[in-house]
């Protein structure tokens, strides 16, 4: 889940991710972009990459890996909440 004063949106051709203190990150890809997007609390990391592989017909399992390490990068940018357990 997205950390509180956090948002992302489209400036242009890029996807901005901008923090509470108003440091931005950008330069997304379009996969990355809806991983942000996925991520609503709601789902697990498993969750998420299982469906951005469905969305875009890619290898679930290197999906899954790609999720995780960005996933991590988010969090470790304080941008997300720690990353839900498997259910």
């Amino acid at each position: 889940m997205h950390r509180a004063g956090v948002s992302g949106q489209r400036f242009g051709a890029d996807f901005i991710v901008l923090d509470a203190e108003g440091r931005t990150l950008r330069g997304l890809n379009a996969t990355a972009i809806r991983v942000w997007q996925l991520c609503d609390g709601q789902r697990t990391a498993r969750a998420v990459a299982e469906q951005v592989a469905r969305e875009y017909s890619m290898d679930a399992r290197q999906v899954l890996t790609d999720t995780l390490r960005f996933l991590t990068d988010l969090a470790r940018l304080g941008l997300i909440e720690e990353l839900q357990e498997e259910r």
